[in-house]
């Protein structure tokens, strides 16, 4: 990393003070002043720790950083002149908040070293002052920045109880996973760790798909994006995370609104489902079997998700479950496939095919077809007419003629004048299109 390289890293620096005394440590580093160098970037890696351990105090009252802040304070009232508090300082972040990781932790002490070196007449055998060269001045600069300094400041193990308190009062707001999203990675997680991500993943599994109470039944929604929002974040080191510590991961709870809401989860989350333990899986199997809403989300038990798909139609027609809009646009979304397109539309076909008198009928149609009718294809489409014409609560009914103005124009995008409406005789009746 070239001079200009570090000038222009830089300028990503979090503070404008520390930004303005880091000009000083470029100064003389360009000059060959490379004692001075070093001894200011001491300085102004410990002004940017406590800047932002008096940020995350002053922005979120994170009790880690008031704690280091006090402590440092101590020593420095004990004895003002000492600069024990510089190295407890680092010492406390490195135990006790997400700043910093062992490898920048040992690049903070190997800076302080130099600065000591520096700053003292330390003298060699030639009795010469101790000068680091340009090499070395370099890298100290360069790790500082990147380990310290570029850094935004991070939140310590004591965001939870913020972090839950400000969704759960901001609940009515933040009503839809894109918002709760944006919420929460701008006032959060850009200000997180992995490690700290992953710490309150594991508190909100918990929270959500275990205990149950008033409190965790009125959050359990909006807790549960959060759990999505890092789930995501994190994919490449969950099954790990996971591995660490299966019973905890595997105790869930046995029925009820908890394990529905981990049974959608896992329908967007899948590789983890193998990861859990044997009681833990068969317990979830067992409530995908019995439920009926799980059981439009619960693919990831069979073998792939076409499987599910065809056992969708197959429970459609045989037990006449009734589906909501949400339960349709989930089923819909479990996939982006074009594969997947074409079977949803087919389970939408089946579920208004089999309707048994002509209000349900009305209404099945309303809740299946007209929001997806863009997504048929050529082969969804005839399985749709195929399913009017094999049901007479769907050809005579009084709103068909009118409902399948729809149809028609999606046939027309498809096939232009070339559909055979002679296979469709009572669809087509309805149409308009046969006598």
């Amino acid at each position: 990393m070239d001079e200009f390289s570090l000038e222009k890293m830089s300028d990503s620096i979090h503070y404008g003070k520390t930004k303005e005394y880091f000009r000083e440590v470029l100064s003389s580093y360009h000059n060959g002043n490379y004692r001075s160098a070093v001894v200011m970037l001491w300085s102004v890696a410990i002004c940017d720790i406590v800047y932002k351990l008096q940020n995350l105090i002053d922005l979120y009252d994170d009790a880690s950083a008031k704690a280091i802040l006090d402590e440092v304070s101590r020593i420095q009232d004990v004895d003002q002149k000492s600069a024990a508090w510089e190295l407890k300082l680092i010492d406390e972040v490195n135990d006790k908040t997400n700043l910093l990781d062992s490898s920048e932790y040992e690049n903070l002490r190997y800076l302080q070293k130099q600065r000591h070196l520096s700053a003292h007449p330390v003298l060699n055998r030639e009795r010469e002052l101790h000068s680091p060269n340009h090499e070395t001045v370099r890298a100290l600069i360069r790790n500082t920045l990147t380990d310290v300094l570029t850094k935004p400041p991070f939140y310590t193990q004591h965001i939870l109880q913020e972090l839950l308190d400000d969704i759960s009062e901001s609940r009515e707001i933040l009503n839809t996973r894109s918002k709760v999203k944006k919420y929460v990675v701008n006032r959060y997680f850009d200000r997180t760790t992995e490690q700290v991500e992953l710490n309150i993943f594991r508190s909100l599994w918990k929270i959500v798909f275990r205990i149950e109470n008033e409190q965790c039944e009125n959050n359990r929604l909006i807790n549960l994006h959060v759990l999505e929002v890092i789930a995501s974040r994190n994919k490449a080191s969950l099954p790990a995370t996971i591995r660490g510590d299966v019973d905890f991961f595997s105790n869930l709870a046995s029925t009820g609104s908890p394990l529905q809401y981990f049974i959608f989860f896992l329908s967007q989350n899948h590789e983890l489902f193998p990861l859990l333990s044997d009681a833990a899986r068969l317990k979830i199997e067992h409530y995908i079997e019995k439920d009926p809403v799980c059981k439009t989300a619960g693919w990831f038990v069979k073998e792939n998700i076409f499987k599910h798909g065809d056992d969708l139609k197959e429970w459609i027609v045989k037990d006449r479950p009734v589906f909501s809009s949400d339960q349709f646009d989930y089923i819909l979304q479990l996939s982006d496939s074009e594969e997947w397109q074409e079977k949803f539309c087919m389970i939408a076909s089946t579920y208004y095919g089999v309707s048994t008198n002509y209000d349900q009928a009305d209404s099945r149609f309303q809740v299946a077809i007209p929001q997806y009718i863009k997504l048929f294809n050529e082969n969804s489409i005839k399985y749709l007419a195929e399913q009017i014409e094999n049901n007479p609560q769907c050809h005579d009914r009084g709103r068909a003629r009118h409902d399948y103005t729809i149809i028609k124009a999606r046939i027309d995008e498809l096939y232009g004048d070339k559909f055979d409406y002679t296979h469709y005789h009572w669809f087509s009746r309805k149409l308009g299109l046969a006598d």
